[in-house]
């Protein structure tokens, strides 16, 4: 099974977790696709899109079941992106991601891990 994860506003997080499929954030919506993170990717994405922002969450989403392209993007990285709605269903773990006191984000460790 692999994973990626998809950062998440508490906001966004609060309307919809109690959905059957999330439709993605404003700046999914704009570009016609949910943005995805590797755990590799998630600290370049937190400090790129979320960095004076608190209050985050992190869904892990398992890929075997959903129809992810991957393509080209930040650093020419290939980024998986969702072209659909995202069952909740798929989200295996929620965390929440905290900052410290120099205003960076705490990654779980449990996310680099199987």
């Amino acid at each position: 099974m692999s994973k990626v994860f998809k950062v998440c506003e508490k906001d966004e997080w609060e309307k919809v977790k109690h959905n059957d499929f999330f439709e993605g954030s404003k700046i999914d919506k704009n570009d016609g696709f949910i943005h995805f993170s590797t755990s590799e990717q998630l600290k370049g994405t937190l400090e790129k899109y979320f960095k004076s922002k608190g209050q985050l969450y992190l869904l892990e989403v398992n890929t075997d079941t959903l129809n992810f392209v991957w393509e080209v993007s930040r650093n020419k990285q290939k980024f998986p992106h969702l072209y659909e709605p995202l069952p909740l269903s798929a989200v295996k773990k929620v965390y929440k991601i905290f900052v410290d006191t120099e205003g960076k984000h705490i990654i779980p460790e449990q996310v680099f891990h199987d």
